[in-house]
């Protein structure tokens, strides 16, 4: 049996966010084998779902102070009088942070974390200097993430764990005759999600489709490419087609009411959103940044397109706008993918088993070799 870790997992914030999730996730699935703590380095923002995950998991945490120098000695005595083993840290602030405290502290492990392929470049050479540095590992979620830090001069001490997602119960779809077919996307509403290309994509669908089908998008998220999204819905001509929704009660549900779920992002992870469309059995139509091609296999629960081809994009939705039967089948198949592959019992025991051989495992082009 592997010996119990003193475990700390660090998070800027508890805003709402995929790495936030994932980070609460984490401490979920370690809970049971080791001595785990969430350091929270901001108190604000505080998203209510995820404080509610944190009560209802009964998962120790700790909330710095906003004043750094106190933060900083806070945090750097808590993980002296803890005996921290391990440092899990999943953004950039927080691994820099981390980084440089568990180094102080003589945390034995510290792991840094890489979530896109793309970032401003004093970022990533800040990422830089405390991975070759300070930290023992960093941890992309993402292969995209992985060679980009490989490119930009990372040791050779970066490996992938992709994000893991709770697999809800399979819930068979039906085919609703006389209805709209409902497009949806989630996420920030911010310029790298790309929903100008989206909505141009909806323009030209629409244009496709004629009259003979009704279609219906819906955009779920917040963010501050909110006006010239609403902006680009008058400027197409698709008031009557496309709802924005900022303030959603249940995702879930959401996705549920959906027929196909569109990502058009020009960076990216491994998307939370692409894959919470997949926990619904959800065709997929995505362009081809970050993991979106592991996530989805082109022509088997959906379609990979290049970044910006709105024709492209326009073709594959027309696609499974008349072919109801196929959306069906490309839902299932997601679903089945996203089970084999990102479920969270696989997320759980890559780290348990990365926990278990944290004095012996090897790399190997980006995968742990044990």
């Amino acid at each position: 049996m592997t010996e119990k870790k003193n475990i700390c997992i660090t998070i800027n914030s508890l805003s709402r966010g995929g790495a936030e999730k994932q980070c609460l996730l984490l401490a979920k699935a370690l809970k049971p084998y080791h001595n785990v703590t969430v350091a929270i380095l901001k108190p604000e923002p505080s998203y209510e779902p995820y404080r509610q995950f944190i009560q209802k998991e009964e998962i120790n945490h700790i909330v710095l102070s906003p004043n750094v120098l106190a933060k900083t000695v806070d945090f750097i005595k808590f993980l002296k009088n803890e005996k921290i083993d391990i440092i899990f840290s999943f953004l950039p602030t927080d691994t820099m942070f981390s980084g440089l405290c568990g180094k102080l502290a003589g945390v034995p492990h510290s792991f840094g974390g890489i979530r896109n392929s793309y970032m401003p470049k004093l970022k990533f050479m800040a990422l830089r200097a405390v991975n070759n540095y300070l930290l023992d590992y960093t941890i992309a979620n993402n292969f995209a993430a992985y060679r980009s830090s490989q490119d930009f001069g990372f040791k050779k001490n970066v490996f992938v764990i992709s994000n893991g997602i709770d697999i809800k119960p399979f819930q068979e779809r039906g085919v609703l005759s006389n209805e709209p077919v409902n497009i949806i996307s989630m996420g920030r509403l911010v310029e790298q999600k790309k929903y100008d290309v989206a909505l141009k994509c909806i323009h030209e669908l629409k244009a496709k489709l004629g009259d003979e089908y009704k279609l219906h998008y819906k955009i779920v998220g917040q963010g501050p490419e909110e006006d010239n999204i609403v902006a680009d819905i008058q400027r197409y001509g698709l008031v009557n087609e496309v709802e924005l929704v900022t303030n959603p009660s249940n995702i879930y549900q959401l996705l549920e009411e959906s027929d196909i779920y569109l990502c058009t992002s020009s960076f990216e992870g491994v998307s939370n959103s692409v894959m919470e469309a997949m926990n619904c059995a959800l065709p997929i139509v995505a362009t081809d940044a970050g993991d979106n091609s592991r996530l989805v296999i082109h022509r088997k629960n959906g379609f990979i397109t290049e970044i910006g081809d709105t024709n492209t994009l326009a073709e594959h939705l027309a696609n499974l706008v008349k072919l109801p039967n196929k959306r069906i089948e490309m839902g299932m198949e997601s679903y089945n993918h996203l089970v084999e592959n990102f479920s969270y019992e696989a997320f759980q025991n890559q780290y348990l088993k990365l926990i278990k051989n944290i004095e012996i495992f090897k790399i190997d082009e980006g995968n742990i070799c044990l």
